[in-house]
């Protein structure tokens, strides 16, 4: 007869017992399946952000649509100028918009309140690195770039400015003046709030002598930006899509490239016309 002693395992529990060999092959094949797993976990998040900020847009273009039915056809603008800043509020504590013809106000200020005032609308949720003026002394350090993402697309000047008499950037444009609308970029992902053509666009417009669109961004302001690729930031849905809204109201987006047609930027104004 089998005795039992407190504290010492009975023959069935002792052979119910994990080796150590054991063990490490279960642990083996729970980390090949994690493996396995989060590359196609991450791959859908950033679909999803990337649908997010679809979705994002298409509020954003119905709010420009508005605003132009409102305004004659017209986008807003300062004198003819499109507004070049990325601010919402005069500081990151502060709580009330800036005026929209504020020379630090965002675009996107002249249009949150066709949204219900919701300033996050602007903010791509895959956006990591925006223009936050730290050569003007507001960036790198001094204000969270957290505060800054909320202007993490970029206004094409040229819907805006009449790109055929840009001398001054004086002119304010209307949709039914450009040749090309449809094919027309309005706003899109990109790390600077205003892209004003030649060095800031997906384009390499005539005259610069570029052999690389976003010039600016991938060379003279790289040292701003130490081991950030800010390209990325326009193509910033799995380094390969560039979500963009065009004049019309429309959403897609554009796939990873070194230069595409300037004038999807200028409003179909062709090469012939003054060197930018």
């Amino acid at each position: 007869m089998a005795v039992f002693t407190p504290g010492r395992p009975t023959r069935a529990s002792r052979n119910c017992a994990f080796t150590l060999i054991e063990l490490l092959v279960v642990i083996a094949i729970i980390a090949i399946l994690a493996g396995m797993l989060l590359p196609a976990l991450s791959k859908a998040k950033e679909k999803g952000a990337q649908a997010a900020c679809m979705s994002n847009l298409r509020q954003v273009s119905l709010a420009t649509q508005q605003y132009a039915a409102d305004f004659n056809e017209s986008f807003y603008n300062v004198g003819g100028l499109a507004p070049n800043d990325g601010q919402w509020t005069a500081s990151p504590t502060a709580n009330d918009f800036l005026q929209p013809n504020d020379g630090l106000a965002y675009w996107g200020v002249a249009y949150v309140k066709y949204i219900g005032s919701a300033k996050r609308t602007f903010r791509c949720p895959s956006a990591r690195t925006v223009d936050d003026w730290r050569d003007a002394g507001r960036g790198g350090g001094k204000w969270p770039m957290s505060w800054w993402l909320d202007s993490s697309y970029g206004l094409n000047q040229f819907a805006v400015t009449d790109y055929a008499s840009r001398e001054g950037f004086t002119k304010a444009t209307k949709i039914t003046s450009m040749l090309s609308p449809q094919t027309t970029i309005f706003c899109q992902d990109a790390a600077e709030q205003r892209m004003d053509g030649g060095d800031d666009t997906l384009a390499i417009f005539p005259g610069t002598g570029r052999s690389e669109n976003l010039f600016q961004w991938k060379f003279s302001l790289k040292s701003l930006y130490p081991g950030k690729p800010m390209e990325y930031e326009w193509f910033r849905h799995r380094r390969t899509f560039c979500n963009t809204v065009w004049v019309p109201g429309n959403v897609s987006s554009i796939r990873y490239t070194k230069n595409v047609d300037f004038r999807w930027y200028t409003g179909g104004i062709p090469q012939d016309q003054p060197k930018f």
